[in-house]
């Protein structure tokens, strides 16, 4: 059965003595008295490497901003796979959610859009209009390059862009954002030894775009990492970035959204 979860597998366990700042979620150091907007993602390992969900909701207890986080991710999860998935109707019937993120299988923006468009309009269908639909646009990889067929700067997002026409959906352009990054930083890598899945530099940088997408806030002086308490009270760190990619990464999202 498919699990809805806030803190994933891929965390790191680490001692730090640095004395740059972290931000925890042990609610007994950072209460949130009010809960402000409710978050689901829906998605795979795009969203869930390095725990971005649980980043994304700790960078808005940072600023105050107080969201919920949810998700249901799967990996290689396609929309038709979350269509099909009855714990995920359920909770779209039961739970109403501020904004839901929805993240497509990598690859199929650019060779199965129709399929993605069908069940991307069947998932929404059952999200009330209050709620705020958002398409988490991917990055480009270099096994998925060949389905470039027309050299576009930016060919998943310009796909998205006609699988969302005729809704009221929003694109968070997190592959503009690693381009970007590459194009100006090629110093950096974003991406996990197999040149696909986002390392803690690139989910970092997504989840910096998806919080100031959602919040209009800036991601200058967040956190370079953020962490929270496994059962046992030993600390858990959701992903660290080190001090000399940090800024980049945080001019980078706001160039992109502001």
């Amino acid at each position: 059965m498919i699990k809805i979860f806030k803190s994933l597998a891929l965390i790191i366990l680490v001692s730090c003595n640095s004395g740059a700042a972290e931000i925890s979620s042990d609610e007994s150091e950072f209460p949130i008295q009010v809960i402000n907007e409710k978050i689901l993602f829906i998605g795979n390992s795009f969203t869930f490497y390095w725990n971005l969900p649980s980043q994304v909701e700790q960078m808005s207890i940072e600023r105050g901003i107080n969201w919920d986080v949810k998700h249901v991710t799967v990996p290689s999860a396609k929309l038709q796979d979350h269509w099909n998935n009855t714990d995920l109707k359920s909770l779209l019937e039961n739970e109403t959610f501020d904004h839901v993120i929805i993240q497509e299988h990598s690859t199929y923006p650019l060779t199965n859009s129709d399929n993605t468009k069908t069940y991307f309009d069947l998932i929404i269908s059952l999200i009330p209009s209050s709620t705020e639909i958002h398409f988490f646009s991917t990055w480009m990889y270099p096994s998925i390059e060949q389905f470039n067929t027309n050299n576009e700067d930016y060919p998943l997002e310009e796909s998205i862009k006609q699988i969302v026409e005729g809704t009221n959906s929003k694109i968070i352009p997190v592959g503009r954002a690693f381009k970007l990054f590459n194009d100006k930083h090629p110093q950096f890598n974003l991406l996990m030894e197999d040149d696909k899945h986002p390392n803690p530099n690139g989910s970092y940088l997504a989840s910096c775009i998806i919080f100031s997408h959602l919040s209009s806030e800036t991601s200058f002086n967040l956190s370079k990492r953020y962490k929270g308490k496994d059962s046992k009270g030993v600390d858990i760190y959701y992903s660290i970035v080190e001090d000399e990619v940090l800024t980049l990464l945080q001019q980078i999202s706001d160039e992109v959204i502001f």
